[in-house]
């Protein structure tokens, strides 16, 4: 994204100036990479070593430790990203007659008839975790040229920044976020059942494998028993984990549709 500053210039002077904290994303991405490996950790370690004579409180336990592991693993991903997108200077102008954002990929500038949508979002209700991570507040610029820019709670004044958005742009279509999971809603009930179905084919698997006692003769006449698991530990905790996933993938996707169908 490359601007020049002449383009910018255009728009008049500036009226208020937003930078977007981007060190605190990398703080964020520090702690939730140490939560993610550390809980996944362990509730990997608790997954194989329970074995099937763990009690359902053990594996309801687990479950829990490989949920933060994953969801501690997709902040600290997400995160990096956003941070490393917008550099260290990353930040939005409010002008006189349009908006400019900068970020590591350089500046551009759009005057105010330039934007095509705006997109607002976010949670129903502000906590220290949202605040945190810039998550409880969400406000997407489409732009007539095809370019976006995208405003969260880790913009200073990020409120006064969509307002003056939206006042300057009361053309621009208003957009919840949420029009892809009405047009999408009949898929997203097939993937959830494709989800459910995953996971019945791997409870099946397992019930199909059962472990055996295996008796075999040397040439002596003597006999041995063995025991044979039907499925090794291994593969069990390849298909726990791989239920895990599906289960979380299907209360997504019903999410998601149920959000659509609501006009959330």
């Amino acid at each position: 994204m490359n601007d020049e500053a002449g383009a910018s210039e255009e728009l008049g002077p500036v009226v208020s100036r937003h930078p977007v904290a981007n060190q605190k994303r990398w703080a964020n991405a520090g702690w939730a990479l140490v939560i993610g490996v550390l809980t996944g950790w362990v509730g990997l370690w608790g997954l194989v070593s329970a074995g099937e004579d763990g009690s359902a409180g053990g594996h309801k336990a687990v479950g829990v430790l490989l949920g933060l592991g994953l969801s501690g693993l997709f902040i600290a991903v997400t995160q990096t990203v956003r941070a490393v997108r917008g550099g260290p200077a990353e930040y939005f102008e409010v002008r006189e007659r349009g908006v400019v954002y900068g970020s590591r990929r350089g500046t551009a500038g759009w005057s105010w008839d330039q934007v095509a949508t705006i997109t607002m979002g976010g949670t129903d209700t502000e906590n220290g975790v949202t605040r945190r991570l810039g998550t409880g507040y969400r406000c997407l610029l489409r732009f007539a040229d095809g370019r976006r820019a995208r405003v969260d709670g880790l913009a200073e004044q990020h409120v006064a920044l969509g307002i003056a958005v939206l006042s300057n742009c009361p053309d621009a279509p208003r957009l919840t976020g949420g029009e892809w999971q009405r047009r999408w809603g009949g898929r997203l009930l097939a993937a959830a059942a494709a989800c459910l179905a995953a996971i019945a084919a791997m409870i099946l698997y397992l019930v199909g494998h059962p472990d055996r006692e295996q008796v075999t003769v040397d040439a002596r006449g003597l006999t041995t028993e063995h025991f044979v698991p039907g499925v090794s530990e291994t593969g069990v905790a390849v298909l726990t984990l791989g239920m895990l996933a599906c289960l979380v993938a299907a209360i997504t996707f019903v999410v998601l549709f149920v959000r659509g169908r609501r006009g959330y």
